[in-house]
């Protein structure tokens, strides 16, 4: 059957991998080429497994990186605690390492089949339902484009992320994300010799209410994240603005200030928060990866979601054949119950990277000291990386 999915990032491509064998597969991605810039991510979990059933684990490893931990540090630059990631990576089998985003999609790009017709400058504005109707409803869907373009296909797939444009049709009430009261910021700039004192371990800052991240990010680069508690309430985009951003976190530590001092005019600059749909598809239109069920930048597994989300998806429409709503029900039935898990882990532990008070910094700083503890390593590392 045709199949258009909307949103060429990581889900889309993933997604497109896996159904390119059965189908005629369009991916419609509203930017002009594939997406720089980003952040670092860290790669288990059920899409690690996914990665590897699909075959393309190893050119997404080519491209990653194993850290040796991370370190976090104060205000004046002194070294408070210290987390390994052997721990992790041992729970996890091996099957773990970090990687930046931007690299994710374009490692998807290099394996993607040829017969997928991938279009960048492609912005979806509509869809709606077009064709005959069967007796489960609407057996085609539409997709408008901004250049005034449609692209009629059997079956809709919305990878368009958590501010998805297809949500609320799908699940009428639904459309907005769920902010869970933080921002975060990134980037990624050219500093050798700082990547170069930062070396194998991630810095973290140990501070109040707003924090740091910068770590080396191979060839010369330095990685830097910020986060910080906003109204709850707030659902707008943020405007990337680098004298805020410098402003606003300056001081957290001597090798922030020196990412911050050198922080790019555009950025990636968004709220932390999870998408809610009380149902994935509707007809012939379904949504999926952070579109359908997003756990937060802060939950850790967007990438490893989307990767296992797709296979799901793909691996359900080729039981069920040509009868595609049953195959849609029996994703989101599969699927929906470790999204959800996954979500509420996202919302359990976003509080940890940036606490609020000088008491829950206290608590979290024992809760690092502990964690060094043999048995106490083990259940943690265990629980992250379970399924």
């Amino acid at each position: 059957m045709e199949v258009t999915i909307i949103g060429g990032g990581i889900a889309g491509l993933a997604l497109a991998h896996e159904l390119a064998p059965d189908h005629d597969v369009t991916v419609l991605e509203a930017s002009p080429g594939p997406r720089g810039g980003g952040y670092m991510i860290d790669f288990f979990g059920p899409g690690f497994l996914a990665a590897e059933r699909m075959g393309v684990i190893e050119e997404l490893r080519s491209r990653g990186h194993v850290f040796e931990g991370v370190r976090y540090g104060t205000p004046d630059g002194a070294e408070s605690g210290r987390i390994d990631v052997g721990p992790l990576v041992a729970a996890a089998g091996g099957r773990y390492f970090s990687i930046l985003r931007p690299e994710v999609e374009l490692g998807l790009l290099s394996v993607l089949p040829g017969s997928v017709d991938l279009r960048y400058g492609a912005r979806a504005v509509a869809v709606r339902d077009a064709g005959l109707e069967g007796a489960g409803g609407p057996r085609r869907a539409l997709v408008e484009l901004a250049d005034g373009t449609r692209v009629e296909s059997d079956l809709v797939v919305a990878c368009d992320g958590v501010r998805s444009l297809v949500r609320e049709r799908v699940s009428p009430g639904h459309g907005g994300i769920v902010p869970m009261g933080y921002r975060v910021a990134s980037y990624l700039y050219q500093d050798p010799e700082l990547a170069a004192e930062l070396g194998e371990r991630m810095l973290m800052t140990d501070t109040v209410g707003r924090v740091g991240w910068a770590y080396a990010a191979g060839d010369g680069r330095v990685g830097a994240m910020f986060a910080e508690r906003v109204d709850p309430a707030d659902t707008q985009r943020p405007v990337p603005d680098r004298q805020r951003l410098q402003r606003d976190f300056a001081g957290l530590h001597p090798q922030v200030d020196r990412a911050l001092a050198l922080a790019p005019e555009s950025f990636y600059d968004d709220l932390v928060a999870q998408a809610i749909a009380p149902r994935w598809s509707r007809g012939r239109v379904v949504l999926a990866g952070d579109a359908a069920h997003a756990p937060s930048l802060l939950a850790g597994q967007g990438t490893s979601m989307a990767f296992a989300g797709a296979e799901a998806l793909a691996r359900s429409l080729r039981a069920t054949g040509p009868h595609v709503e049953a195959g849609l029900a029996e994703y989101e039935r599969r699927f929906r119950p470790t999204a959800e898990k996954v979500q509420r882990s996202g919302r359990r532990s976003a509080s940890f990277f940036t606490p609020s008070s000088r008491a829950q910094l206290a608590v979290q700083q024992i809760l690092r000291r502990a964690i060094a503890l043999p048995g106490v390593s083990r259940l943690a590392t265990r629980s992250l990386v379970a399924p």
